[in-house]
């Protein structure tokens, strides 16, 4: 949660993901899920109305998606990653 102090973080999907590609961390979800339910827009409505079920936030696909690909040989945790250098240049050339 350091990384990503704010609500909405973990919609961000960093690289290496220690535990397999498209996990979210739970927690900065129930927070993102807090907020959406108590913090009104102009007009004094929430994003929802009451709390999501259980199943809302599930990690059963991801779980399978990451099953696949790692029988397939493909690494979904990043190990070994290392980035890459990018030069921003004007004009986005």
């Amino acid at each position: 949660m350091a990384r990503y102090p704010c609500s909405a973080g973990w919609l961000v999907s960093p690289w290496p993901s220690f535990n397999g590609v498209g996990y979210i961390n739970i927690d900065l979800w129930h927070i993102t899920v807090l907020i959406s339910a108590k913090t009104p827009n102009l007009e004094g409505a929430t994003v929802i109305t009451a709390a999501p079920p259980a199943e809302a936030c599930t990690e059963q696909y991801v779980d399978a998606a990451n099953a696949t690909l790692e029988a397939e040989g493909l690494n979904t945790t990043g190990e070994g990653f290392a980035p890459i250098t990018v030069t921003l240049k004007e004009g986005g050339t």
